[in-house]
Order: C-alpha cells, then sequence, then structure tokens
C-alpha cells in the first residue's frame, strides 16, 4: 500500500485532471487508439479503429485490461481515460512491489528494499511514462515480476518455478512485445549452471511458442507476421530520407541510422535524471572494482552474488539492445520505450551489495553497507521527489490541445456520416461521433500497404474518406520526414485545404502551424 499511495501522491494532479489538460500533459496521441478501439469491442464492431478496418498496432494484454474500464463509455469520455491512468498507475506501484521483493532477496534489509523500490515509482521519467495511457506502466511491471521469477528461480530451481517464469515471460511478451528483448540476455543467467539448462530450454521453448502463436495471430487477422506499428512509420522515415538523398550511398544510410541510435542513448541519459544516472554510474564502477579485487585475491564472488550481476548485466545489455533496434533499425526512438532502465539503475546498487558482501561477512560490516546503500539511495529518492513536483505542471505535448479541438468541432465542419482520414487520428477519432480512418498504418495495417505500394490516395477514395484532417505537413510535398505526398500514387492531386483550426501559439512542427480541414480528391470517372 505504501508504494501505491506514493505512486497516487505523485500523480495526483495528473489524476484529478480534465481531459484538456491530459491530452497537453501526459497522454499521447498514440494511447487513444487503444481508447478508440476498446469503446469499438464494447459497441460489438471488434477489434477495429474505425469501424471496419481489423486494427492491429497495439499489446493485446493491456487492451484487455482496458476493456472494463471503457465498458459503456461514450464518444469522447474523460471518466474512461483517468480510469486508464489510475490503471497504469496501479501496475507501477505493482513493478514497485517487485523490485522491494527482489532488492530484499540479495541485501536481506527491507529497509534499503523499500527505499529501493520507491525510486523506481518516483523517477521522474517513470511517473510521466506511467500516466500516458499506453502500456508502458503494464510492461514495466511484467519486466519486473519477470526479475522477481527469475531470482525465485535461481533461489531454488524447481519445476513449479520454470513454469512460473515462462509464463510471466509469455505475459510480458502480450504486454509490450519488445520487452522480451529486455529480458532475453538476463534469462541467459539460468545457463550459468549445468543443472538448470534444461530449465533453461524450458523457458526458451514456452517463450518461443507465444512469440510464434503472436505473430500467427497477426498473420491471420492481417496477412501480415509483424503488427503495422513496427514497420509502418520506420518505412515512412527511410523512405523518405532516401528520397531526400537520392545520392547516398549504404554508408551514410548506415550512419545515420548510428546517428539516431546514438540519439536514442542522450536521450534515455537526460530523460532518467542526473540522480539515477549518477546512482547507476556509481555502481557499475564499484562492481568493476569488486571484480577486480576477488579476483587480485584469488577469490571468485560466491554464486549468489555473480548471478545478482550477471542478472542485472543481461538486463542493461537488453536495454542496449533495445536501443539499437528503436534507433538504428526503426529510428523511432518513443520516450516511453525505455523507462526500465530505471529498473536497472534500482537493482544495481542491490547487485553490488549481494556482489561485495559474503555471506560469512561479519554483522557490523554488513550494517555498514545497507547504511552507506541507504544513503545513496535515499538521495537519489529525494532529488527525484523533489524533481517530479517541480516538472509535473510542464506539459509533454502541447500541440495535441489543437488536435482535440480540431476534434470535438469535426463534426460542425462537414456533412454528417462523413468519413475523416488523420495520419495521427487517435485523439479526433476518440472525440469525433464521426468515422476517423488511420492513414499513417500505425494500427492499420491496410493504410500502411497503400503507402508501401504508393496508393494512399486509392485507398482513400476506397475507403470513402472525403476529408483530411491533420497537419498540412503530412501531406504538402516536402523534405519533412514525416511527409506521404511521395506515396499518394502517380497523377495524385492534391487534397484542397477548406479551413484552418487554429489554437493561438501551439501547433506542430512549429507552435505557428495549424491543423486544416481539407477536402479529398474524388476518384476521376472513365
Amino acid at each position: 500500500m505504501g508504494h501505491f499511495a506514493l505512486a497516487v501522491a505523485l500523480r495526483w494532479n495528473w489524476l484529478r485532471a480534465d481531459l484538456d489538460a491530459l491530452v497537453a500533459g501526459v497522454v499521447p496521441d498514440d494511447a487513444f487508439y487503444y481508447f478508440q478501439i476498446a469503446r469499438r469491442v464494447w459497441a460489438g464492431q471488434g477489434m477495429t479503429f474505425d469501424g471496419t478496418a481489423p486494427a492491429t498496432g497495439l499489446h493485446y494484454l493491456w487492451l484487455l485490461l482496458l476493456l472494463p474500464v471503457f465498458a459503456f463509455s461514450e464518444v469522447g469520455d474523460p471518466q474512461a481515460v483517468t480510469g486508464a491512468l489510475w490503471l497504469g498507475t496501479g501496475f507501477l506501484a505493482l513493478a514497485s512491489v517487485c523490485v522491494t521483493l527482489i532488492v530484499r532477496a540479495w541485501t536481506r534489509s527491507w529497509l534499503l528494499a523499500l527505499v529501493l523500490g520507491a525510486c523506481l515509482g518516483a523517477n521522474p521519467w517513470v511517473v510521466r511514462e506511467s500516466l500516458n495511457g499506453l502500456e508502458t506502466a503494464l510492461s514495466l511491471a511484467c519486466i519486473a515480476g519477470s526479475v522477481l521469477a527469475l531470482v525465485h528461480y535461481l533461489e531454488a530451481p524447481s519445476s513449479r518455478r520454470t513454469w512460473g517464469l515462462t509464463l510471466l515471460l509469455v505475459l510480458t511478451l502480450l504486454a509490450r512485445s519488445d520487452a522480451l528483448v529486455v529480458l532475453a540476455p538476463a534469462c541467459g543467467v539460468l545457463l550459468l549452471r549445468r543443472a538448470t539448462w534444461p530449465d533453461a530450454v524450458r523457458v526458451a521453448g514456452g517463450t518461443a511458442a507465444g512469440v510464434l502463436l503472436l505473430s500467427l495471430t497477426h498473420w491471420l487477422r492481417t496477412g501480415s507476421w509483424l503488427q503495422s506499428s513496427a514497420t509502418a512509420v520506420p518505412w515512412l522515415f527511410h523512405a523518405n530520407w532516401k528520397r531526400i538523398h537520392p545520392g547516398a550511398s549504404a554508408e551514410q544510410f548506415h550512419q545515420h541510422g548510428l546517428d539516431v541510435f546514438a540519439d536514442a542513448l542522450r536521450l534515455t541519459q537526460n530523460l532518467l535524471g542526473d540522480s539515477q544516472m549518477a546512482l547507476l554510474g556509481l555502481c557499475a564502477l564499484a562492481s568493476i572494482g569488486v571484480l577486480l579485487v576477488q579476483a587480485c585475491r584469488q577469490r571468485l564472488a560466491e554464486p549468489r552474488g555473480a548471478w545478482a550481476t550477471a542478472l542485472v548485466l543481461g538486463l542493461a545489455v537488453g536495454l542496449f539492445g533495445l536501443h539499437f533496434i528503436h534507433g538504428y533499425a526503426r529510428w523511432l526512438p518513443r520516450p516511453w520505450y525505455f523507462p526500465s532502465v530505471s529498473l536497472v539503475a534500482c537493482l544495481a546498487p542491490a547487485a553490488l551489495f549481494r556482489l561485495g558482501l559474503p555471506s560469512s561477512a561479519p554483522r557490523g560490516l554488513s550494517f555498514g553497507l545497507v547504511a552507506l546503500f541507504l544513503a545513496a539511495s535515499g538521495a537519489t529518492l529525494f532529488r527525484d521527489v523533489s524533481q517530479t513536483l517541480a516538472t509535473r505542471q510542464n506539459p509533454a505535448y502541447p500541440w495535441q490541445a489543437e488536435m482535440l479541438s480540431a476534434g470535438r468541432g469535426l463534426s460542425q465542419s462537414v456533412p454528417p456520416g462523413t468519413v475523416v482520414g488523420a495520419f495521427n487520428s487517435g485523439i479526433m477519432g476518440y472525440v469525433s461521433p464521426l468515422t476517423v480512418v488511420n492513414l499513417d498504418g500505425v494500427v492499420n495495417e491496410d493504410a500502411a500497404r497503400a503507402l508501401k505500394q504508393g496508393a494512399l490516395l486509392r485507398y482513400m477514395q476506397d475507403r470513402q474518406v472525403g476529408y483530411l484532417l491533420d497537419y498540412p505537413v503530412m501531406w504538402r510535398d516536402s523534405p519533412f520526414i514525416h511527409c506521404t505526398w511521395p506515396y499518394w500514387g502517380p497523377g495524385a492531386a492534391p487534397p484542397r485545404e477548406l479551413q484552418r483550426m487554429d489554437l493561438p501559439g501551439v501547433g506542430w512542427p512549429g507552435p505557428g502551424d495549424a491543423i486544416v480541414l481539407a477536402e479529398v480528391p474524388k476518384a476521376r470517372t472513365p
């Protein structure tokens, strides 16, 4: 209850905020895809965003948990959105509980365990992203739960704990599929002892079966083994970069991917904050020092200390790989992809404690190390809480206020029953009674295919999309990396821009840009 109370206290101003504040402050457009799909499911239309195309690009466990929250919700219901944020807050508290239990298992100190568990829930980055309405908090809880199950297995291997770990890994896959990238290297500790190799095979086999079944589900629903969100926008970025740099070599393309990867690492460093970065860095240096001392004394670390260190190192390697995938491969490092870095920062002190303190250590040394680690983690917690309280009024997405306003006024600007297309369609689809079709392919595999085939206009005409509502930078011919115009099709006429829906002082990509309502060209009759 203590972790939940802290989580609520740090998020209270958002948990009681209205929809306008939430949209501008913490909930990105992508979250509203989940909310609208949940509403469509309750309306009996199935898993779809626009009522027709099967929705993809989502994570099933989070959608399943959202269904009761959005039961019987109306168009643009703000209470249901707040309910989703309360749900995320609960899962973040659960992640903190898991960290507490892991640290307790490694250090035998409840006080240190409680403080490090609180450090996870108080980090400003984790606070903000646990309120984004997406699967971030659920994914973090599943990762922490999987690590806890792994720690319990290493303490006393058994068939029951093996299958429990496998089940949690499959749930993590359903919560957020790329979270397995973080956990896979950590599960490598199962290979440190020959006696656990059969269990390692069972865990790997069970998890692989889950991955195969999930991919098969995608194939049966959309004809693609991967979700559209994994490839749609990255494909657009890659295609536009090659269009903007027609003479670029493969080496330059490779170098740009490395630059985005480096940007992703810097983004994580900045978002994690100075306090947890300092704690993580000190623990890394101290761990190297302890290992060197043990090597010089020709005394290897005790197995439990080595396992704890290897587990945290595996998580760090997995997170590095996750940054590589979203940075180098996808060119799309979003802030909500990487908050599990904070989990590593909170577990690193406990792993170092376990590495450096043998079971036969004097009681006084144990108390002294607990006091030292408690002081370091307590200072981290204090600084993070102070930073969270200082920045919690700062909006992360101010331009989305314009998207909310445009979506609410859409039905007064077009004829009844009109189908409207949008590239950033989550918010506008949730608050408008009209049908809004997603056009960038994030949750619409058909639109993603149309973009890749250079036939987006024909797709809109086939779907009877009469109007576009979005920032015109998405369709005007320009070197902007989000531009879709080159993929509308040969001979396509540009949309006729009808009305600006501007809120002064906000816009995207710049504050002077406004959302525009435009008419989609009609199909030519032979």
